[in-house]
């Protein structure tokens, strides 16, 4: 059932609406979920992709920021004693370097993260947007 913020994408004019909302950067927050009711697709076709558009728009990139902070904290915690520090030598400069380091890493995987979602969703509508064209030349080949 589609709700208020719902865009219902029934044919290749309401897609490419979609693909073009999705390609403005500035307004890529603000998207409505989609709802396929394509006829060219099975009833769990179009299911399939709204789930993953859903999936995809929902992305906040917790992950790959979580990823990105591991790493970046297990790298440093070895390099530091790698090159030949204790634990007893650690001061103010080495927390903050630390710190920052660590937030800067998270901030860098979240938004990698939040790139990655939106690229899969550019993807998705260029995907079924093909499908749908070839579709209907093989349609109209059929006819012919």
């Amino acid at each position: 059932m589609p709700t208020e913020n719902t865009l219902v994408i029934g044919d290749l004019a309401s897609l490419d609406l979609w693909r073009q909302q999705l390609r403005s950067i500035v307004g890529s927050r603000n998207l409505p979920a989609v709802q396929f009711q394509l006829q060219e697709f099975s009833c769990e076709q179009n299911q399939s992709f709204s789930a993953l558009a859903s999936d995809f728009q929902k992305a906040c990139g917790c992950a790959s920021g979580g990823f990105f902070m591991s790493v970046s904290v297990v790298a440093i915690i070895v390099s530091y004693f790698e090159s030949g520090n204790h634990l007893s030598n650690i001061n103010l400069l080495n927390i903050l370097s630390f710190v920052g380091i660590t937030v800067l890493a998270t901030l860098c995987g979240k938004l990698l993260g939040l790139f990655w979602a939106w690229w899969r969703l550019l993807r998705l509508a260029a995907s079924v947007h093909d499908m749908i064209v070839r579709a209907t030349q093989r349609a109209v080949t059929e006819l012919i």
